[in-house]
């Protein structure tokens, strides 16, 4: 009966250190990059996927079908510049906002994915937001509007 006893605590230890391992797995492996990015802009969020590798920065939204309703994708620069961007490959049309110090700079609206050549801001920029054509007539976006 005593060694009965004694195998029950045994198990009852491995287990719970198998729990503890188990979850400190999981939270040391924990990909940051899932949690949600959330951009603001004159009360209206968008959730945004971020791009900051050169090859995805070339890619873009290209080839994708769509974006969702209230979503984005934010290009990520190391310094400011007059970045222009291109329709390649797209399947839809885009409002495009250039972005300096959490302010819109620049943007342009309901650009066609049939548009061909670049689209170059006037002003140096340091990300660029890419969301749905018509969001920014929609929500009055205009240069000078805060950006977090």
């Amino acid at each position: 009966m005593q060694a009965f006893k004694h195998l029950n605590i045994i198990f009852v230890l491995i287990a719970g250190l198998l729990i503890l391992a188990g979850g400190f797995f999981v939270w040391q492996n924990f990909d940051s990059s899932n949690k949600k990015n959330i951009v603001s802009i004159r009360g209206q969020a968008f959730e945004i996927e971020k791009v900051i590798t050169q090859t995805d920065k070339q890619k873009g939204l290209g080839e994708r079908q769509n974006l969702c309703v209230d979503c984005g994708m934010l290009f990520v620069f190391d310094n400011p510049d007059k970045y222009a961007f291109w329709m390649k490959d797209m399947q839809f049309a885009l409002d495009i906002l250039w972005l300096k110090d959490g302010k819109v700079v620049f943007l342009e609206k309901n650009i066609l994915p049939t548009f061909k050549g670049t689209l170059t801001p006037t002003e140096d920029a340091d990300q660029v937001l890419e969301i749905n054509a018509g969001k920014v007539d929609e929500l009055g976006i205009e240069v000078g509007d805060a950006v977090w």
